[in-house]
């Protein structure tokens, strides 16, 4: 059996969607990319083979709220939307500069626990 390159969202997000985005989400958008989520959490929740930092001790959109304090919004994506004058493009790939940001956050907040590669092909 070969070894797919993540061992969880946050790998899988960082090393292989953020290479190929339209590949895995259909279009460079960031409204692409929640439900995205929302099936590899379902898929996961039902296989319970890898474990998910994404959302963590200290979960990649709390972090970000914390940090960054953005405006209310029904949903997550806004946050990047209204940053990037609703570029869905730009608003994805802040998405993943902020990602990495939670990335090395949670590396050194909680070490050990999550270790991703991000050389990664």
């Amino acid at each position: 059996m070969t070894k797919v390159p993540y061992d969880n969202l946050t790998e899988l997000l960082l090393n292989v969607v953020k290479q190929r985005p339209a590949m895995y989400l259909g279009q460079k958008h960031i409204s692409k990319l929640p439900n995205f989520i929302l099936g590899y959490q379902f898929s996961d929740m039902i296989s319970r083979q890898n474990p998910d930092f994404y959302f963590g001790e200290k979960g990649f959109l709390d972090w970000y709220v914390d940090k960054y304090c953005p405006p209310p919004t029904s949903f997550w994506q806004d946050y990047f939307l209204s940053q990037t004058g609703n570029d869905e493009s730009k608003a994805l790939d802040l998405f993943f500069e902020r990602l990495a940001e939670y990335h090395d956050w949670y590396n050194s907040n909680f070490p050990g626990q999550i270790n991703i590669d991000m050389n990664l092909k």
